[in-house]
């Protein structure tokens, strides 16, 4: 993410946190942290964080929780093994989660340390860790739910989404990049899914989300456009021009350019020949 996108989107959660102080995090599709406000953790999940067989149940918490969401695209909210609220929500572009929204480390009732937990810990850890749970502020249940609510309309906010798509990079800007510099490659769905680390669901999304085509048409498209500058602006044989952009087979590359623009190959350099 850019500096710029980064300082837009911790305005954001400065301003949710400011009206609901509840912590919040932005994490991109695999659910890697983008952002927070205030802190990453709260003194006491940093502490309880520290002993391995803890943090190993935080992060199974965790991913549980994306994993759910990821099923659902739908806000998932849950109690963590220690106790406290959490939730995730998607945001979504189109059917395609681009990231996650997630609010927690919310203590939401007036109760100590889950007994699992304190079993697990040694007596100074367990006053330590005790005394660090009872200083987490202790927010109603109300308040939460209003925040919670919010929470699903920044999900939903566009300038939001416009911040997480320039965060992943400009999906349709690196496909669209990686398409034009390997246009004579055999470009299957399948490779440009391992590319992209993408479902065929996701990829298809993409290419009707950005393109307003399907993969196969697109890479059509730009197949013969870059045909056209080659017809235009060299002297290579038409057969060796249609090698260049990935149509081998000399017939049914003068097939599907005729159906694109009216002419054939050579007529459409004798018009529009700049040498």
């Amino acid at each position: 993410m850019n500096d710029f996108g980064l300082a837009k989107m911790q305005e954001l959660l400065r301003d949710f946190y400011n009206l609901a102080h509840i912590k919040i995090c932005i994490c991109d599709e695999a659910g890697n942290e983008l952002c927070y406000f205030p802190e990453k953790h709260t003194p006491f999940c940093k502490r309880l964080r520290e002993i391995p067989e803890q943090d190993e149940k935080c992060r199974l918490c965790d991913k549980r929780a994306f994993a759910e969401c990821k099923k659902t695209h739908r806000q998932y909210r849950y109690i963590c093994h220690a106790g406290l609220l959490e939730c995730v929500s998607p945001v979504l572009y189109g059917e395609r989660i681009i990231g996650y929204i997630v609010v927690g480390q919310i203590r939401a009732e007036e109760s100590g340390l889950p007994d699992a937990v304190l079993a697990a810990l040694a007596d100074a850890t367990k006053q330590e860790l005790t005394a660090s749970y009872g200083a987490l502020p202790l927010v109603e249940q109300e308040k939460i739910n209003s925040a919670i609510r919010i929470l699903d309309a920044c999900a939903g906010y566009e300038h939001l989404k416009g911040l997480m798509s320039a965060a992943e990079g400009g999906i349709d800007r690196q496909i669209d990049a990686y398409v034009n510099s390997h246009l004579k490659d055999a470009l299957s769905v399948s490779e440009l899914c391992a590319r992209f680390r993408l479902s065929r669901n996701e990829l298809y999304g993409i290419f009707k989300d950005y393109f307003n085509d399907s993969p196969a048409e697109y890479i059509k498209k730009r197949r013969l456009h870059r045909a056209c500058s080659y017809l235009a602006e060299t002297d290579l044989a038409v057969n060796a021009i249609a090698q260049k952009c990935g149509i081998p087979d000399y017939n049914y590359f003068s097939k599907i350019f005729k159906k694109a623009f009216g002419v054939s190959p050579r007529a459409y350099r004798k018009s529009n020949s700049s040498r």
